[in-house]
């Protein structure tokens, strides 16, 4: 039993496995690193009742201070872990300030993927929650809004910055939104859905540049030499395990850091939640990464069917017809259940196939 247990991560995955750690009778010492200064938050309400208002932060913690208090746990709170010293068994703090291990759990999550130019005053990404509070307090101010990429999180913002009387954009170079994730026939649905709300689709068509003025976006001009103008641009183009930090140090990565079916990397090193791919192309440790590929499908279904965009007629998932329920939030409500993988349980004996694929 390791007596010094560090955790670099502190959001959802690096707060369970401390919570676990404990329950199972771990009395040793425990740090908890998080390059945030927050406590542990969910994240998908982040893009919507974070996004839009309706929440304040406080509501979005994972645990209260009593909980967190009982874990015993060393926080290291607004601190980025930036090397990992495998010979010495530490791991590498911005400011320096080393901390050592006899085991190490790697849960830092993944982050944004981002476009040339895209760091330009009125562009965002959304990861964080202090990201959330930067979008929303631009949006506040009435802003042209273009959002690059219509997958979860940018067919989430759309909706949101449209209910909020905002002109609103969304591009994506595929044929329909969220193509990859639910397939042509729902992600015609949601497009359509955005587009009765107001949203102006753009599909098909990638992004060529960003056009600014002093330093700040004022146009996003597409492959096919369209120009939009805009005053705010989210990108939303997906995300990359966070490995960065560990680049040199010696660990297998690969997309993320590569484990075996046990989510350890190296002797006294593990990896759980995003940073973490499944261990075989094949199958899919539900205590390391999260699900891919159909697995990935078949919860985005059943949270579509839950949330009232499908509906299964003889346990085949089909599309609601126009007027059973037409509202954006309910075609992209499976967004939440995608990324709350561990509070879904999918409905016993579900048969059927869309998008091709077999449920």
């Amino acid at each position: 039993m390791p007596s010094d247990v560090v955790i670099v991560g502190a959001s959802a995955a690096g707060l369970a496995t401390a919570e676990a750690l404990r329950n199972k009778a771990y009395d040793g010492a425990l740090t908890l690193v998080g390059d945030e200064l927050h406590l542990p938050y969910d994240r998908p309400p982040l893009s919507k009742q974070i996004l839009s208002g309706a929440w304040e932060p406080e509501r979005i913690r994972l645990r209260d201070d009593e909980a967190i208090g009982k874990l015993y746990a060393n926080l290291r709170l607004g601190r980025a872990a930036v090397g990992l010293d495998l010979a010495e068994r530490r791991v590498l703090l911005d400011g320096g300030d080393p901390v050592g291990f006899d085991a190490l759990v790697i849960a830092t999550g993944v982050t944004p993927r981002r476009l040339p130019g895209d760091d330009l005053a009125g562009m965002h990404v959304l990861r964080t929650l202090d990201d959330a509070l930067a979008l929303r307090a631009h949006l506040l101010g009435g802003p042209k809004v273009v959002v690059v990429g219509a997958g979860f999180l940018g067919a989430e913002v759309a909706a949101v910055a449209r209910t909020m009387g905002l002109e609103v954009t969304l591009v994506d170079p595929l044929p329909v939104p969220m193509l990859r994730q639910v397939g042509d026939q729902v992600g015609k649905l949601i497009g359509q859905m955005h587009s009765d709300h107001g949203v102006a689709v753009r599909l098909g068509v990638g992004v060529a540049r960003f056009e600014e003025s002093a330093g700040r976006v004022v146009a996003v001009e597409l492959a096919d030499g369209t120009k939009l103008d805009a005053d705010a641009v989210v990108v939303a183009v997906g995300s990359t395990p966070a490995t960065d930090w560990l680049t040199g140090s010696g660990l297998p990565l690969g997309i993320g850091v590569e484990c075996d079916a046990h989510c350890r990397a190296a002797p006294g090193i593990y990896a759980v939640g995003d940073v973490a791919p499944s261990h075989n192309s094949h199958s899919y440790s539900s205590a390391c990464g999260p699900p891919a590929g159909d697995r990935a499908v078949d919860i985005v279904v059943d949270g579509a069917v839950r949330a009232g965009a499908l509906r299964r007629v003889d346990g085949v998932a089909a599309v609601q017809l126009p007027g059973e329920r037409g509202d954006v939030g309910a075609a992209i409500g499976a967004v939440e259940v995608v990324r709350q993988i561990d509070a879904v349980s999918l409905a016993d004996g579900a048969t059927g196939e869309i998008g091709g694929r077999a449920l």
